[in-house]
């Protein structure tokens, strides 16, 4: 995980006028995210991975960001086919007319070990929490490119699994491994300038005891899911507002939302 730059929380409206799109809205770290973009004046467009109970968790998002003058849609994405995330992309940015932010926070994670996870489930896992990044980034980095102009920011959110073992978590493990290279390589693709590419990590803060069964693991995973949701919002927020140049192609955590400066103290703290 890399050095924090100093960032700062936006005050009040300080992400008016810019225009995000949250894949995942209906996960708990998205939903967090889409939340704290609206507090913070953004417009936000809600892309669902479940068509069914997340287009109803989304559809409450939507109703809760509306009420707060902000312009909130829904749509779901299909994030296992590359086309569907590409027209869907193009929609939301014709829609909101253009795109600042795009944060991919698919969650869809296998629980099992090795020898009792069948080819189809690894590949599903691999998908969702994997190529499902490189489809949004690929898709996000065509409308950066369209628009041109203004600061624009890519946040791929993945989980802390990918750098560290827990048992039970192989098929997990390997797709947020692969995030995080995707992360890396993304920063090498696109060197700078008004735009970048950061990552947020889930799973910082999971007890090095989680997991004596899968059973277990699961629910420390989804505790701690809950526990940081508002620190990744608040960090969203800060990287939205952050000069490009000090975060592209870094990792942050919730562990790293304490040394946030508040929006009075714009000058304060920084973290190493």
């Amino acid at each position: 995980m890399s050095d924090l730059e100093r960032l700062v929380m936006p005050g009040g409206d300080g992400l008016l006028g810019r225009r995000a799109l949250v894949i995942g809205a209906e996960t708990t770290t998205g939903r967090a995210i889409a939340l704290a973009l609206g507090e913070a004046g953004a417009d936000v467009a809600l892309a669902v991975l479940r068509p069914d109970e997340g287009v109803l968790v989304a559809r409450r998002l939507q109703r809760a960001l509306r009420e707060r003058g902000r312009q909130a849609l829904t749509y779901a994405m299909d994030v296992t086919l590359g086309r569907n995330v590409q027209v869907t992309t193009r929609q939301v940015a014709k829609e909101l007319g253009g795109l600042d932010l795009v944060v991919s926070a698919p969650d869809e994670a296998f629980l099992a070990p090795l020898a009792q996870t069948s080819d189809a489930q690894l590949a599903q896992t691999m998908t969702l929490n994997g190529y499902a990044h490189a489809f949004a980034a690929r898709s996000a980095f065509d409308e950066f490119r369209r628009q041109d102009e203004g600061p624009r920011l890519f946040i791929l959110v993945t989980h802390a699994l990918g750098e560290r073992a827990a048992e039970g978590s192989v098929a997990a493990s390997m797709a947020a491994a692969a995030a995080l290279g995707l992360l890396r390589s993304l920063a090498l693709e696109h060197p700078g300038g008004e735009v970048a590419a950061a990552g947020l990590l889930r799973g910082a803060t999971l007890p090095d005891d989680a997991g004596a069964t899968i059973d277990d693991l699961r629910e420390a995973l989804a505790a701690t899911d809950a526990a940081e949701a508002e620190a990744l919002g608040r960090l969203t927020c800060a990287l939205a507002t952050a000069q490009s140049a000090g975060i592209h192609g870094r990792v942050f955590s919730a562990l790293d939302a304490a040394a946030l400066a508040e929006p009075a103290a714009a000058g304060g703290s920084s973290a190493s």
